[in-house]
């Protein structure tokens, strides 16, 4: 008896800690969604946006998602995803990565905040689940593949990390990939083997940019591609690798490490936001995309902080 009572004693604080740690959480993200509410209706980003657009210089936002499913850090599940692309279509301009960028090369005026949708990687679930949607709510997008991932049962590296994600997610085929450039969408690059090119020499960044590229035009026919930087924070992307990029005959190149475009952008440093993460909340992910994007402003703050 004695032992079971201590074991009911000291499994009751253990309880009762889990608990407190619950409470600070749902208070933690009730207090978060209290602020992306106030930044998306105090009225400071329908100013902003006002006055951006009689200067011509209006954000253009380029999202980015890696799965559709069952949520997690990397995966919006489907119905949430159907519900924010009604939402990109009802407040903002929903155009391609191909008409952003040539409207950055003809120096055009930016008169109402548009929005890109493109996905990364090469998840099957992007043909089976991410493309219906956004042909039935009328919407395109751009898939950057890694090449040497289709048809294959290989692993991405970040999924490595993590054991519940080996094995779990099945990669494109050819065949999709065909049929989804038949129906409008774009497909880009995203090197051969998911290689940080920050990392890599001047031989492997050649090799994963031709080699992606040359693989994508065998395989689904030439065409105009851009291309997507694996990881895309500032440290994963150097001068060397976009003038490769450049070299290779990409239109375009684009980051991952938050930030909007308008008139004047480079093509080679398109900027594009994180909203793949299907554990952020509804408000978190119309704030990000309005501006307040907080991994965004950190990044910023380092910046400031090295020149100072």
């Amino acid at each position: 008896m004695r032992s079971g009572g201590e074991m009911v004693k000291t499994l009751e604080p253990d309880a009762t800690a889990r608990s407190n740690q619950s409470a600070s959480l749902r208070l933690a993200s009730l207090i978060k969604d209290l602020l992306f509410f106030i930044y998306l209706y105090c009225g400071y980003v329908q100013l902003r946006d006002f006055i951006l657009s009689l200067l011509g210089r209006s954000r253009a936002v380029v999202l980015y998602y890696h799965r559709i499913g069952q949520t997690d850090v990397l995966t919006t599940e489907g119905e949430e995803f159907s519900r924010q692309l009604r939402y990109f279509k009802s407040n903002y301009e929903c155009i391609s990565l191909a008409e952003l960028c040539q409207r950055l090369r003809e120096g055009r005026a930016f008169r109402r905040r548009s929005l890109v949708i493109t996905f990364d990687d090469g998840y099957r679930d992007n043909f089976t689940e991410a493309a219906p949607l956004l042909k039935e709510i009328g919407l395109t997008a751009t898939f950057f593949v890694s090449t040497g991932f289709i048809e294959t049962e290989r692993d991405f590296p970040h999924d490595l990390r993590d054991q519940n994600a080996v094995g779990r997610f099945p990669k494109l085929r050819w065949d999709d990939l065909r049929q989804m450039e038949a129906e409008g969408f774009e497909i880009g690059s995203h090197t051969v083997n998911h290689t940080c090119l920050g990392k890599a020499n001047g031989v492997i960044i050649e090799q994963e940019v031709y080699d992606s590229l040359a693989a994508l035009n065998r395989e689904l026919g030439a065409s105009a591609r851009a291309f997507s930087f694996p990881w895309g924070k500032p440290e994963d992307i150097t001068a060397q690798a976009i003038d490769c990029v450049r070299g290779a005959g990409y239109y375009a190149a684009v980051s991952a490490y938050g930030g909007a475009n308008t008139r004047g952008a480079e093509v080679f440093g398109i900027r594009r936001i994180d909203v793949g993460n299907g554990k952020m909340s509804r408000l978190a992910v119309r704030a990000r995309i309005a501006g307040f994007d907080p991994d965004y402003l950190r990044l910023k703050m380092g910046n400031l902080k090295s020149q100072i």
